[in-house]
């Protein structure tokens, strides 16, 4: 059963996307982010089923970061196309190895979600639109209709075109916590939506996804775990950490 471990404010989540089984190990413990995103499905895609599975007893380590284990369908912008029962079986294995949070997509029936949650692992529940950013309150009726779930956070993301796609979404961080009492991540993919992965920190997102040197990025406009601090620490008046 996963441990509650504490994740600051203002964090940031390193994505772990082609991580060859011998440096798992060493990048669970890295000190540049407050927690990690291991993306399953690019284990898998960059290397093979197999390494997935050696690399999940690392998950059951005390000396690592925060894991949030994720295993993306192509469909919501993976690299997973084989059965539902086989991608949630991973998932099961990674929680059941100690994954504090697994994220799971937005048409996951709820059901799947309690199945996590007793396990004592933490769900965020997550919808992702490569194809542009929907009007304001078609994605505030998103984030009500996931939050019905009772997931423990939800993640919403889309392709921003333009500054005014960046306001759309962000919103809903606020919205998440004044309407429905949860916490919202928040921010726009691609290069008009660089500058609301920051931003959504600021208004109170619990982390933000960047890049870890050597990996490649996760999503596009993503930042460097570096570059973000730099930003953050700017925006804040705060030295860099």
């Amino acid at each position: 059963m996963a441990t509650r471990m504490t994740i600051p404010p203002r964090a940031l989540c390193g994505c772990i996307t082609d991580a060859p089984p011998g440096k798992l190990s060493a990048i669970l413990e890295n000190a540049a982010v407050d927690l990690l995103e291991w993306r399953l499905d690019a284990a898998i895609h960059f290397h093979s089923l197999e390494a997935a599975l050696q690399g999940i007893p690392l998950l059951s380590r005390s000396n690592r970061l925060p894991v949030v284990a994720t295993h993306r369908p192509v469909s919501q912008g993976g690299h997973f196309s084989g059965p539902e029962k086989e991608r949630m079986d991973l998932l099961q294995k990674a929680a059941d190895a100690g994954a504090e949070w697994v994220d799971l997509e937005e048409g996951t029936p709820e059901a799947m979600v309690r199945t996590f949650q007793r396990k004592g692992t933490q769900v965020l529940l997550s919808s992702h639109d490569f194809s542009g950013t929907p009007p304001g309150p078609s994605l505030r009726d998103l984030a009500k209709k996931m939050a019905r779930k009772n997931p423990d956070a939800v993640k919403i993301v889309t392709l921003a075109g333009n500054s005014e796609d960046c306001l759309r979404v962000l919103e809903l961080i606020p919205f998440g916590q004044r309407e429905l009492g949860l916490d919202v991540i928040a921010f726009a993919m691609g290069a008009s939506g660089r500058w609301s992965r920051p931003a959504s920190l600021l208004l109170g997102s619990p982390w933000a996804y960047v890049q870890l040197p050597g990996q490649p990025a996760a999503a596009p406009g993503q930042l460097e775990a570096d570059e973000m601090r730099r930003l953050l620490a700017m925006l804040v008046g705060e030295a860099p950490s």
